[in-house]
């Protein structure tokens, strides 16, 4: 038997793998700093006035919308904001919302749209992707620094409630402008950190009561606005036929807004630093006013039927629970210096307010916004009766939503004169402001229309259906 040197025996290799990425995290560059995209000169350099003109003349009943969207896109060029701002469009179905967000459709370094998308694409963890790769799919370092144009958030709104949960929760955070990181059990740790700003603008048929419960639990960063559009009488419907089509309008409008946005981040290539002592301070009380209202509207509490004993009614609720007004006061604030910026000016003019208090009343869940809009056209009174009849609803479910006012305490109950035994809601002496002639005033120039109190297009399913 020959014996084998111990030195001479082969040796088995053993594939040993590399050792993990500490934490299975994505190395990340220096965190972004704030920028001004490089945009090529506009066709046609355009003022404020000239665009205003055009979007009035071509679409009088969207001028407030395209003018809120065009103050939302502004504030990309505003040094010192750091929040997003996200604006949804809200009205029935061709009431002209998707018109309103093309005008702002592909205008190069300013906006970024999609037809469709979900909140996970903004940091992707596809598993049919190597993960070296998946930074190229991620969405949010394409709509950094840029307004993000969502044509139809009813894909997001009718999910699943678990869906729902998780896809709010997602686009949630998202909004805070910090980035985003994920945990999953494919790719690991992946994480977008650092100044990831961006605007959004989204269109949406009236938002289910489902989605308002699960906006209210994870913290509203959404601001909403109505169209408030009045039905066409026949006679305007025939007009409307033989007039020039709405895509010859739309086009000339998508031309002028274009011009108007690359002139402006033309001539603020480095941004605006805004000077914020040189603004009046009666005026930033009214944005601050319209915080306060706005947290108190957007409260969650859920009214129920605690006890009945013949023609006695009582009603129970959970503890209400109302947000800080930092953030709205915040955002209310950048909005309105968006809007400032876009005329030409860098100091708030009572110009600026009429949106906001437009967004504060707008922003409110369910029916509590058209039924807002309709206290203050009644001089802040209203009884069960004229919510029944405003809300074309049953008396429980009008009873339910007089009591979600007092209980969040933007309204007190008072009791009607010696033979009316109706309920009644006054509004709230700190916010008689909203009674007044200045704020009325601003309600009735937003687009012409001097009646913003519309009925709900949707009316409670059952008697006792309500958003909370």
């Amino acid at each position: 038997m020959v014996e084998i040197p111990a030195n001479e025996f082969p040796i088995r290799s053993r594939k040993r793998s590399s050792p993990p990425e500490k934490g299975g995290e994505d190395v990340q560059p220096d965190p972004p700093s704030f920028n001004v995209a490089k945009v090529p000169q506009p066709t046609t350099p355009t003022t404020f006035d000239e665009w205003i003109q055009v979007m009035r003349m071509h679409f009088p009943e969207l001028t407030t919308a395209i003018e809120a969207s065009l103050s939302v896109v502004m504030q990309l060029l505003i040094r010192d904001v750091t929040n997003c701002s996200a604006l949804v469009l809200v009205d029935a179905p061709a009431a002209g919302k998707t018109i309103a967000i093309n005008i702002f459709d592909e205008i190069e370094g300013i906006t970024y749209s999609s037809d469709t998308f979900t909140p996970a694409s903004f940091v992707t963890n596809a598993a049919n992707v190597a993960k070296d790769k998946l930074g190229k799919l991620d969405l949010l370092p394409r709509i950094r620094r840029k307004m993000f144009l969502v044509r139809d958030m009813a894909t997001i709104f009718s999910a699943r409630d678990d869906d729902l949960m998780k896809n709010m929760g997602i686009l949630t955070r998202v909004l805070d402008g910090e980035g985003l990181s994920t945990d999953t059990g494919i790719h690991g740790r992946r994480a977008l950190r650092g100044d990831y700003l961006f605007m959004m603008l989204a269109a949406s048929t009236p938002i289910p009561p489902r989605v308002w419960k699960v906006m209210g639990t994870l913290g509203q960063r959404i601001f909403f606005l109505g169209l408030h559009l009045k039905r066409k009488t026949k006679g305007e419907l025939v007009k409307q036929l033989k007039d020039t089509s709405y895509k010859k309008k739309e086009l000339e409008c998508r031309r002028v807004t274009r011009d108007l946005l690359l002139t402006l981040w033309n001539k603020h290539p480095e941004g605006v630093e805004w000077d914020k002592q040189d603004d009046d301070d009666e005026l930033l009380g009214i944005i601050a006013q319209c915080a306060l209202l706005l947290a108190r509207l957007r409260g969650q509490v859920f009214v129920y039927k605690e006890k009945w004993e013949g023609d006695d009614k009582e009603l129970g609720h959970t503890v209400p629970s109302v947000e800080h007004e930092n953030r709205i006061n915040q955002c209310l604030y950048n909005i309105a210096r968006g809007h400032a910026l876009a005329m030409g000016r860098k100091r708030l003019s009572t110009e600026d307010l009429r949106l906001i208090i437009l967004l504060a009343f707008d922003s409110a869940p369910g029916h509590r916004a058209p039924l807002f809009h309709e206290l203050i056209r009644t001089g802040g009174t209203l009884k069960t009766s004229d919510v029944e009849t405003f809300l074309r609803c049953s008396t429980p479910t009008a009873l339910k939503e007089m009591k979600t006012f007092t209980i969040l305490g933007v309204c007190d109950e008072t009791e009607g004169e010696t033979f009316d035994t109706s309920k009644h809601i006054t509004l709230k002496d700190d916010l008689s402001w909203f009674l007044s002639d200045e704020c009325k005033e601003y309600l009735g120039t937003i687009s012409g229309n001097s009646s913003l109190a519309v009925a709900p297009t949707e009316t409670p399913k059952t008697k006792d259906d309500l958003p909370f």
